[in-house]
């Protein structure tokens, strides 16, 4: 992230729009007493998405679950595959 004083911003800002909205470059702009961040709406509507979804009671445990679930179901596939392939080619 780039900072800039809000007076350099003030004088490239077409340009910085520009490069949030297209490759996703974020500036934080400060002012004597102020800071804010210039993020593309897309990455804005994606930060809100995921505030929302986070809000819900019990989603994040719920997900966290499930991502060990697969975790463990893609180890345990691996320990199959490497079983089947000791068994077929046996050991020399």
């Amino acid at each position: 992230m780039e900072k800039l004083t809000a007076a350099a911003a003030s004088k490239d800002f077409e340009n910085m729009v520009k490069l949030v909205a297209e490759e996703n470059k974020v500036y934080q702009i400060e002012s004597a007493q102020n800071s804010a961040v210039l993020i593309s709406y897309k990455e804005y509507e994606s930060l809100q998405e995921t505030i929302k979804l986070l809000s819900i009671p019990g989603l994040r445990e719920s997900l966290q679950r499930s991502i060990e679930q697969i975790k463990n179901i893609e180890l345990a596939s691996k320990k199959d595959e490497i079983y089947e392939n000791h068994r077929y080619f046996g050991s020399t």
